[in-house]
């Protein structure tokens, strides 16, 4: 039969690219989350302000 080679340098490489790029993503996607949140409060309190000024004119 076929004799089974060792491809240990090879499946080495492979586990750690595939180790980089999970390392990776999880970092992409940690800061795509953060900025989504910033964002969301930056808007939360712009329009929060806003309606609370127009609250204040109406009251006078």
């Amino acid at each position: 039969m076929y004799k089974q080679k060792n491809k240990t340098h090879l499946g080495k490489s492979k586990r750690l690219t595939h180790w980089i790029k999970r390392k990776f993503l999880l970092i992409i996607t940690a800061f795509m989350l953060g900025m989504s949140n910033a964002v969301y409060d930056d808007d939360k309190m712009i329009y929060g302000n806003q309606n609370h000024t127009e609250q204040k004119q109406k009251g006078d």
